[in-house]
């Protein structure tokens, strides 16, 4: 059942990987999102890996997942036909969203000033490495570009070796994003004088906004952060967070302050189970740690801690995730399994919301488990809307119902490339 929330909207989706989430969190919000495709298929369609490892136009589990809930239709806009159906089609548009390089729907007699004339109601996107103004307007940016020039990639690795790369690409899924928030921003005043607006946005830029914490650090605390994997900034300038399981790895801190019950509380559990060092079993707790923080730490100190770090790695070894997860609600301990896709796929938590969801696919004859819904809505829930769609699966019924034109001039339209 399509959802309620913009039913009656329609977008038209340009774009590529670089815009792929937008469109398809508006068709999860029940827009009617018309993937608009060259003749030869989306760049998305040739994203691994493939279903069943079997590449195919259809069987891209990126396409599968970005594009689900969206209409395809096959249209080459280096044709003057070609030109004349989009322009056709954003008559009848609410939205659209395009990554293409600056300058080049122009060049085509489709930029913005053209479109917005057809139809002022047009909130038209367009996402972009780095902007539109600048001397970086025409740079190109792969993910690693976006991560690099946000500044993100600074804190990603080890201390004292080079930055490495995000793990997964998804630059441009925090730019899709940004790109369907300020397009549903700039459908509010259009309800209020009837008229669209151009949307920018800027990879870099987005990037750059998920740093928030971090960019507040020099002003607040006089320096700023730097790369620790999986060390935290701390007494002795650093702490280890992540420790290895039976199974995989935990999220866990010794500190005083807000960790300081959870410190003695890992302690206690270690002695029950006889675990605990002799000189960690005696000492009643780590007196470099304090309810209120950190004590001044010298030489010694920071051996107890590191000899604590120790013991609490040999501890975690012998438990599995699902032990520590169990015994860090039941003692209330500062921590959490890190979870990997087998996990997250079983997380009682999220089957509890009904988080995952079951889409068909007539076109492949499976059926596919994908996450469901971002937010809950109680009057107008939101969620996949369908499934991908196959290459051009709804040219007849866009072309031959949404413009009406005739089954002939469909054909012909096919056989002379333009569809």
């Amino acid at each position: 059942m399509r959802s309620e929330l913009l039913n009656g909207m329609r977008m038209l989706d340009l774009s590529d990987e670089r815009g792929a989430l937008c469109g398809k969190i508006f068709a999860d919000m029940g827009a009617e999102v018309i993937k608009v495709e060259p003749p030869q298929g989306c760049a998305t369609r040739k994203i691994p890996p493939f279903l069943d490892d079997e590449p195919g136009a259809d069987r891209g589990l990126y396409f599968l997942a970005y594009q689900a809930g969206k209409r395809s239709i096959t249209l080459n806009l280096e044709s003057a036909d070609g030109r004349d159906l989009l322009k056709q089609l954003v008559t009848r548009a609410d939205f659209l969203v395009e990554a293409f390089p600056l300058g080049h729907l122009e060049a085509l007699g489709l930029g913005y000033e053209t479109l917005a004339a057809l139809n002022p109601r047009l909130i038209h996107a367009t996402i972009t490495p780095f902007g539109d103004q600048g001397p970086g307007k025409d740079y190109k940016a792969a993910d690693i570009v976006s991560w690099a020039s946000g500044g993100a990639m600074f804190l990603m690795g080890q201390e004292g070796m080079p930055p490495v790369q995000m793990s997964v690409p998804q630059a441009w899924l925090h730019a899709g994003a940004e790109a369907a928030v300020a397009s549903m921003i700039a459908h509010y005043p259009r309800q209020v004088d009837g008229l669209g607006q151009h949307i920018v946005v800027n990879a870099q830029a987005c990037v750059v906004w998920t740093l928030m914490n971090e960019q507040a650090m020099p002003l607040l605390h006089g320096d700023y952060l730097r790369r620790s994997g999986v060390f935290t900034g701390a007494i002795g300038g650093r702490r280890k967070t992540v420790y290895q399981c039976r199974d995989g790895h935990v999220s866990f801190l010794i500190a005083g302050g807000a960790y300081f019950n959870s410190t003695n509380a890992v302690i206690a559990w270690m002695k029950e189970e006889g675990m605990a060092p002799d000189w960690l079993a005696a000492a009643g707790g780590l007196k470099t740690l304090t309810p209120s923080g950190f004590m001044a730490a010298s030489a010694a100190d920071l051996k107890e801690l590191d000899d604590a770090e120790e013991a609490v790695q040999r501890f975690f070894l012998t438990k599995t995730k699902k032990e520590l997860w169990q015994n860090i609600l039941k003692r209330r301990l500062f921590g959490a399994p890190v979870a990997n896709a087998a996990d997250i796929a079983a997380d009682p938590q999220l089957k509890a919301r009904d988080y995952f969801v079951t889409v068909d696919h007539a076109g492949l004859d499976r059926s596919f488990t994908m996450p469901g819904a971002f937010a809950k809505m109680s009057e107008t829930p939101v969620g996949p809307q369908g499934a991908a769609p196959q290459l051009g699966q709804h040219n007849h019924e866009i072309y031959g119902g949404l413009l009406e034109l005739s089954q002939n001039e469909i054909v012909e339209l096919r056989a002379a490339g333009v569809i």
